[in-house]
């Protein structure tokens, strides 16, 4: 199975960047794993929030095509603990899928269409995050989940 992170816009923190890349780079032992940046819209006060979100959202459809799992990070998704998680990429796995698609909004969420579309939509926590550093959490719990599936000690 291979793993496609979807984050809208670049990453603002240098420091959150080499976390996600120290994290990104243990995830491969595992998957397959590439980071897939979609432009983000420009926020100004001429354009609606749910504009801003409907053209990321066309970015990110155009982006992913009609093949693999599409999960979506949004506050109001599932929520797991890591072993739920470890689970849930197992779930995944076991049905065969290729691609599992992963997406993380930007500053303003994603679109109400792209919830729509999703097979799955988690959330990390009732807590608001910002989204760069949500993708390192994602990242690392990515890698805490495989991890638990094959029985190596960083969970622990």
């Amino acid at each position: 199975m291979r793993i496609h992170l979807v984050f809208v816009g670049k990453t603002n923190f240098p420091e959150i960047d080499a976390g996600i890349k120290r994290y990104l780079e243990r995830l491969r032992r595992y998957a397959p794993t590439q980071i897939h940046v979609v432009r983000a819209e420009r926020i100004t006060r001429k354009a609606s929030e749910n504009k801003v979100r409907e053209l990321e959202g066309e970015r990110i459809v155009k982006l992913i095509g009609a093949t693999g799992h599409l999960t979506v990070w949004d506050q109001r998704g599932k929520q797991f603990d890591s072993v739920g998680l470890a689970r849930f990429l197992d779930r995944i796995r076991a049905q065969g899928v290729a691609d599992l698609w992963m997406v993380v909004g930007g500053p303003l969420g994603v679109a109400p269409a792209l919830l729509e579309r999703a097979n799955s939509i988690l959330s990390l926590s009732n807590l608001t995050l910002p989204h760069d550093l949500a993708r390192l959490v994602i990242v690392e719990q990515l890698y805490r989940g495989f991890c638990i599936l094959e029985g190596t000690p960083y969970h622990k």
